[in-house]
Formats: structure tokens, C-alpha cells, sequence
């Protein structure tokens, strides 16, 4: 296995998420609905992807019991958590901003 790969994979993946999902609520928050669920929709793929290399080296960990921490591998493990956080709070503030314009009609 690559682990410099991997750890690539969750840094770029994990960072589209992020980014998508503040792209998310940017669009919510003009009124574009629609779009943002769509936008929501690419990030949870992005944030998959950066899961999916992060179980790799998991599981990569688990049978080898071999791999050894790196400064690298402590960052890219911050991207990825840094990604979910962002996505899980533009996911509720996409809501909010859904629920507001409801009311205000």
C-alpha cells in the first residue's frame, strides 16, 4: 500500500468536501435551494472518498500492524475531520436557511 497515496487521497478529498459545503451554504443563503442540495450532494461523495482512504489505511494497520505515525498522516487525518465537521454543520445551517425562507413567505 501507498500510504503517501492515501493520506494525499484524504487531504484533496477531505478538502473538496470542505469546500463544497461552504459553497453549499453560500448558495442556500442566495435562495439557490436546489443547487445547494446538489453542492451537499458532491460533498458527502468528496467526504466518502477521503473516509474510504482513511478505512484503507485502517484496515491496511490492522492486518499489518506495521505502518508507523507520521506528522503527514496526523494531517491528513485533520483534513478529514475538519471536512466531516464542516459538512455536518453546512448541513444544518442549509436547513436553516430553507426553513427561514419558508417562514418569511
Amino acid at each position: 500500500m501507498d500510504v503517501i497515496q492515501e493520506c494525499m487521497k484524504m487531504i484533496s478529498y477531505g478538502g473538496d468536501a470542505k469546500s463544497l459545503a461552504l459553497l453549499a451554504i453560500k448558495q442556500s443563503r442566495d435562495g439557490k435551494h436546489e443547487e445547494a442540495a446538489a453542492t451537499m450532494k458532491k460533498a458527502e461523495e468528496s467526504l466518502l472518498k477521503s473516509h474510504q482512504a482513511h478505512t484503507n489505511l485502517l484496515s491496511y494497520d490492522a492486518e499489518n500492524q506495521d505502518l508507523h505515525v507520521t506528522i503527514f498522516m496526523v494531517h491528513a487525518a485533520d483534513h478529514l475531520n475538519a471536512a466531516e465537521t464542516v459538512f455536518v454543520l453546512a448541513k444544518e445551517i442549509v436547513l436553516l436557511h430553507e426553513e427561514v425562507k419558508q417562514c418569511l413567505k
